[in-house]
């Protein structure tokens, strides 16, 4: 560990970056925007140097909490969309060890193979065909909507996946 803290202007360049994705309704910039500023108030190293709470940040993060304390509205969907964006309880896809990631992953991927399958067969591909056809491979033990859940749930949280299975 360098424990060598990185540079304030280097930083504030990748917020910046990550904001602008965001304000243009780009949700993987959105959740990496999220991310680094995890990162920064946990004072993370990464391989160019150890992350910090930068002016910018704070400014960032006062606004975003003025913001969301003048929220209008409700409704269970609308205050789960709010917190699992600040994480302030872990959210969909979030997998309490490798081991089970791994295995959701192989899943998804198995699934995300059938679709090809079906695509270079000249179908349209099906998401609910393909999870039948992983369910009914003995070694998952999974029932066709479970493993469609798995699927939705990668295909959710891990960036470009559903653009990838659909080949």
């Amino acid at each position: 560990m360098t424990h060598k803290r990185m540079n304030e202007a280097q930083i504030d360049k990748s917020l910046d970056a990550f904001l602008h994705g965001a304000q243009e309704g780009d949700a993987r910039q959105a959740r990496k925007l999220h991310e680094l500023l995890d990162q920064m108030l946990t004072e993370r190293e990464i391989p160019d140097g150890q992350l910090w709470l930068t002016d910018h940040g704070r400014m960032l993060l006062a606004e975003m909490h003025r913001e969301l304390s003048h929220c209008e509205g409700g409704g269970h969907q609308f205050s789960t969309t709010v917190l699992e964006a600040v994480q302030l309880r872990p959210h969909r896809g979030h997998w309490r060890d490798s081991c089970s990631f791994v295995h959701d992953l192989r899943i998804a991927i198995a699934v995300a193979n059938d679709l090809c399958e079906q695509r270079n067969k000249g179908e349209k591909p099906d998401i609910s065909k393909a999870a039948q056809a992983v369910a009914d491979i003995e070694e998952t033990g999974l029932n066709p909507s479970a493993v469609q859940e798995i699927y939705d749930e990668i295909a959710a949280t891990v960036g470009g996946f559903r653009e990838i299975s659909h080949c």
